[in-house]
């Protein structure tokens, strides 16, 4: 996370941008993950749609082959290890599916792979990006940067490693891990959230959130009392963030109002009160209202499609209009969405195959879709 600054909208030095274009402001300044995973959580369907993507590259069975032809005996026992435990008692499959929710949100995560003391099974463990030094040697001409080891935490790291003395992997210390290319699996994409449409994203949001005003304190707009006598000053008197600098003299007045306004639920209407002693009250309506954001809401299936990089067809959402038939989208949108992730995500598992099998050739495939029927 960056180091605080000063926001030009609020004026406040630890302010991420949220009262503005924030996620936009929050890629800039530093992302605060646990801000960005409620951020997640208030936007519709945006779990339910990234897990979906997922979910839908383990919907046919994974199989170990080799040249071409799947061993059923190898395919058993990496299906035994997917679902055998590491030392956080979670399973391999749960550590899997946290890197690929991590690559399709940020764009990059990682698989640490323990192969165990001896006598014990080996393992993965998740790593964010964000927890992952990556060591590459200087080299005047490098075109290629080819990396040395990664670090997690903060361990001493002598001039020269000899892999040949560490058979693991790694090196342990009380500090952290350093941790050999081979026993890293990278996965990556260019194709992730925060490298999105990422207003359109808050746009949804934001409009969401007006939902959710309306429906629990039935935003009345502004009310204001207009007195007999002249006007001293004028004061913000709202539901909910009552001012610390309320006149005394308005106080009885507020507190009379704001009951009137609590009795009817309303708990976040604007009430400007000007003196005790008032005449009229007149109420100013907000200018737009929930209705007037239905053409976005409606659209917010392919918004959210649109951010994760994912078809509606394939995640039950949207509507298929034209002449082409359902069978012919679905077609299309795995040929060009769903067999390239699965492909992705195949190939880095393909590393664990010489690691756990000792012997050479074999790879992790998918097994292909049966014809759809609609």
């Amino acid at each position: 996370m960056s180091e605080s600054w000063q926001c030009p909208y609020c004026e406040s030095n630890s302010c991420y941008g949220e009262c503005e274009n924030y996620l936009i402001q929050m890629m800039k300044r530093g992302i605060d993950r646990e801000k960005l995973e409620q951020i997640f959580k208030e936007i519709p369907k945006f779990n339910y749609v990234l897990n979906s993507k997922i979910a839908s590259i383990f919907g046919t069975e994974i199989e170990v082959a080799k040249d071409s032809n799947t061993s059923e005996e190898h395919t058993f026992e990496f299906k035994q290890f997917l679902f055998s435990k590491n030392g956080n008692g979670k399973t391999n499959f749960s550590e899997l599916k946290k890197v690929l929710r991590e690559k399709e949100i940020f764009g990059k995560a990682y698989l640490f792979f323990d192969p165990g003391e001896e006598g014990s099974k080996p393992c993965l463990y998740y790593l964010g990006n964000d927890a992952v030094n990556v060591f590459i040697p200087k080299k005047p001409d490098a075109i290629i940067n080819e990396v040395s080891y990664y670090t997690v935490g903060e361990p001493d790291v002598p001039d020269e490693i000899n892999w040949s003395k560490h058979p693991k992997g790694y090196i342990r210390d009380d500090n952290g891990y350093i941790i050999s290319k081979e026993n890293m699996l990278i996965f990556d994409s260019d194709s992730y959230v925060l490298n999105s449409d990422l207003m359109q994203l808050q746009n949804l949001l934001q409009i969401n959130r007006k939902v959710n005003e309306s429906t629990t304190y039935r935003d009345y707009g502004n009310v204001f009392v207009f007195p007999k006598g002249k006007i001293s000053g004028a004061l913000s008197a709202t539901g909910h963030r009552i001012k610390d600098e309320v006149n005394k003299a308005v106080q009885k007045m507020r507190n009379k109002v704001a009951s009137l306004i609590k009795k009817n639920n309303t708990k976040d209407s604007n009430v400007i009160m000007l003196d005790e002693q008032y005449e009229k009250i007149e109420q100013v309506k907000p200018l737009t209202v929930i209705k007037d954001y239905e053409f976005y809401w409606k659209k917010q299936d392919d918004i959210i499609s649109s951010v994760v990089n994912f078809p509606t067809i394939l995640l039950n959402l949207g509507e298929a209009s034209g002449n082409i038939s359902k069978e012919a989208l679905i077609k299309d949108a795995r040929a060009n969405f769903l067999y390239p992730l699965k492909n992705d995500t195949a190939n880095v598992l393909s590393m664990l195959c010489d690691k756990l099998f000792n012997e050479e050739g074999y790879y992790i495939r998918f097994a292909d879709f049966e014809d759809t029927k609609v």
